[in-house]
C-alpha cells in the first residue's frame, strides 16, 4: 500500500484497522472489548486483508498520536496477527468462528458466500446430501451458479434435484435456518480450514 494518495483511498474500516494495529495488541484488545460484534467483524476483516502498510501511511493516519507513534515501523496485517488480537478479546470459539468467516468466501449472507465458492467444491459437497436439501441450497444461490453446480453432479442425481426444485413450494424459515446452520458449521468451517492449509 503505497503512494501519497493511499490514505484517501482507504475506507473507514481499513483506517481503523491500521490505527488499532499501530496501537499494539494490548490496546487493540481493549478497543475490541468495547465494540459491537459487527464492528469487530468488519475491522477484523479489514485487518486480515491489509497486507503490508508503509510506515509513512501509518504516521499520516496517526497524527494525533504522533508522539507515541514516532518510532512505529511498517505493519503487516495478516490472518495470524488478527486471530491473535481477537483471541485476547473474545471467547476462543467466537474468535475462531470470526476467523473462519474471514478466511472463507466473501459475502454477507451464507447464500452470498456459497455463490463465491467454486462450483466443483460445492458440487463435491452437495453430491453426498439428500436431493431435497440440494434443491433448497441451489434455489437460494444465483441461477447461473446453480446451473454450473448441477452440471457437475451425477446425471441421475442432478435430474432428481431439478425435479424437486420445480415442485418446491416456499421453504419454512426454520428449515432454511437449519440448512444454513449446517452449511456454516460443516461446509464453511471445513472450507476455511482447508484454505488456511493450502493457500
Amino acid at each position: 500500500m503505497a503512494g501519497t494518495d493511499a490514505s484517501s483511498r482507504l475506507g473507514g474500516p481499513q483506517k481503523a484497522a491500521i490505527l488499532m494495529m499501530a496501537l499494539g495488541e494490548e490496546q487493540c484488545a481493549r478497543l475490541f472489548g468495547l465494540m459491537h460484534e459487527d464492528e469487530i467483524k468488519e475491522i477484523s476483516t479489514a485487518m486480515a486483508q491489509l497486507g503490508p502498510v508503509r510506515a509513512d501511511l501509518v504516521e499520516r493516519l496517526c497524527v494525533e498520536f504522533a508522539d507515541n507513534l514516532g518510532q512505529t515501523g511498517s505493519l503487516v496485517g495478516s490472518f495470524e496477527s488478527t486471530e491473535r488480537l481477537l483471541s485476547k478479546t473474545l471467547p476462543r470459539e467466537r474468535a475462531q468462528q470470526i476467523m473462519e468467516e474471514i478466511r472463507g468466501p466473501a459475502g454477507r449472507t451464507m447464500w452470498d458466500k456459497l455463490g463465491n465458492v467454486s462450483e466443483a467444491v460445492l458440487a463435491n459437497y452437495l453430491k453426498n446430501e439428500y436431493p431435497q436439501t440440494v434443491a433448497v441450497v441451489l434455489s437460494k444461490v444465483k441461477s447461473d451458479h446453480a446451473a454450473r453446480v448441477l452440471t457437475l453432479l451425477p446425471e441421475h442425481f442432478a435430474m432428481e434435484v431439478v425435479m424437486r426444485m420445480l415442485r418446491m413450494e416456499s421453504v419454512q424459515r426454520d428449515v432454511l435456518d437449519n440448512v444454513e446452520r449446517t452449511l456454516r458449521s460443516e461446509f464453511m468451517s471445513n472450507l476455511a480450514r482447508s484454505t488456511r492449509r493450502d493457500a
